[in-house]
């Protein structure tokens, strides 16, 4: 706003008033800028170069603070160019860093609102929490160590909350643990009677080996005099064998005798089988010979008999044409008859090729017709099945809309204007692959919607549909 402007301020409350565009704000940014403030802490540009006034290549802010034993003078040069600064202390030239250590050591602090408040900043500083407020305060008006000793005091408030915590998690623990250990006796207690059990097992084990010997050698006892008394039973049964012996000897030679001699029976049974069937089959071939030559012979007497009657049919047609002609005029009359009779002959030809071209015509058309009743045919059960499909697919996702359906079809008498049904049963794509852009644009509730043209039809439905 300013080409060059210097202000005093006094040792009090200063108040700089004035119509909007006069520069009160440009005052603001310079305090801002000259105590190495940082664009965004004014919140109106974030480049230092934006705020020297347009057509000037470089702005100087200088500000002079009071201080014992001598003020402190900041000069800043900002360059518009390279968007660059150059710090000067007491007509030195100085560094960022070395400025910020000044001002700090003065307590100045730009980027606290509590301090420094420019205009677009009063936003942030109303949604400041009491905490921030409080903090930000003690920043601003308080010595450098109250901000230090709070923070201490919260690190301390934190680290008692958390031993509390700590505390009673011990206890838990510790709560735990005597549980675990009621526990534990219980487990010891089972433990110890396991031990007795063991202790016993391992005693009734060692006594098993005898219990075992004691009852294997009773059956040993028992087996030997069983092998005792089998002795004398197969000494018995050798004084009486030598007979049942020669018994048996007679009976196995008169079954290997009677078994050769089913043997010999059994193949000639086979061989006379096998001839058998060969006479069969020899009687089957030579039947289908005699039912060939009985069909043929059947056949020309067929054939012969037709002869004979054409042969017939001509003689009479020869008897009547010699009758014919002996009881006809001379040439010289039948002449002109004869030419009348061709000439008629020759247009009633003309009229059958005509009428051979007509029915062929029709034919062709009928044979058209024919196809493409076919193909209407096919179409019609496409359509049908595909409207069952419909109806299967509409059965199955919305029961309650297909039973609607069903009572419409079956009360349709009842409504006084038409009834359509709903859009998916409705609507046929002739190439499938357009279905999915119909699907996409019309919801899934619109397409199994009834319209109706009446509001007291709709009414109707509602009321009977639903019940």
């Amino acid at each position: 706003t300013y080409d060059n402007c210097e202000v005093f301020p006094g040792p009090h409350l200063n108040m700089i008033v004035g119509a909007n565009g006069t520069g009160k704000s440009s005052i603001v940014c310079a305090i801002c800028l000259g105590l190495a403030g940082k664009p965004s802490f004014i919140g109106r540009a974030d480049k230092v170069g934006l705020y020297v006034k347009r057509g000037c290549s470089k702005g100087i802010v200088e500000i002079e603070l009071f201080k014992i034993p001598v003020n402190l003078i900041i000069k800043r040069e900002i360059s518009v160019v390279n968007n660059q600064s150059t710090w000067f202390v007491n007509g030195k030239s100085s560094t960022l860093k070395a400025v910020e250590d000044q001002i700090a050591a003065l307590n100045i602090q730009v980027g606290n609102l509590c301090q420094f408040l420019p205009q677009d900043k009063v936003g942030e500083f109303a949604k400041l929490s009491k905490i921030e407020l409080l903090e930000a305060t003690e920043k601003s008006v308080g010595p450098p160590e109250m901000y230090k000793f709070h923070c201490e005091l919260k690190h301390f408030r934190q680290r008692e909350q958390e031993l509390e915590n700590s505390c009673k998690e011990r206890n838990t623990n510790l709560e735990k643990m005597k549980q675990k250990n009621e526990r534990c006796k219980q487990d010891v207690e089972r433990y110890n009677e396991y031990k007795r059990h063991v202790d016993k097992i391992t005693i009734l084990k060692k006594k098993r080996p005898w219990l075992e010997y004691d009852n294997v050698y009773q059956q040993y006892e028992e087996v030997k005099r069983s092998i005792h008394n089998l002795k004398e039973e197969l000494r018995k049964l050798k004084e009486v064998q030598p007979p049942v012996v020669r018994q048996i000897q007679e009976a196995e030679k008169q079954h290997a005798s009677l078994d050769a001699a089913i043997r010999e029976k059994i193949a000639a049974i086979h061989e006379t089988s096998r001839k058998c069937q060969q006479q069969q089959d020899a009687l089957e071939k030579k039947d289908k010979e005699i039912e060939e030559i009985k069909l043929a012979l059947r056949m020309k007497k067929e054939k012969e008999m037709d002869r004979q009657k054409r042969i017939d049919n001509i003689c009479k047609m020869i008897e009547d044409l010699k009758n014919e002609l002996r009881n006809t005029d001379n040439s010289d009359n039948i002449q002109p008859r004869m030419d009348s009779v061709n000439a008629e002959l020759g247009h009633l030809m003309e009229e059958k090729a005509s009428v051979d071209s007509e029915i062929a015509g029709v034919l062709s058309e009928k044979e058209n017709a024919y196809t493409e009743q076919k193909g209407i045919t096919d179409r019609i059960v496409r359509f049908d099945n595909m409207m069952n499909m419909k109806e299967e697919k509409l059965r199955g996702r919305h029961k309650d809309t297909h039973a609607a359906l069903l009572w419409l079809r079956n009360n349709r008498d009842r409504f006084k204007k038409d009834v359509c049904d709903p859009m998916m049963l409705s609507i046929n794509m002739k190439d499938q692959k357009h279905a999915k852009y119909v699907e996409n644009h019309i919801s899934s509730n619109d397409m199994r919607a009834f319209v109706f043209e009446s509001k007291e039809d709709m009414d109707v439905f509602l009321r009977e549909a639903s019940t």
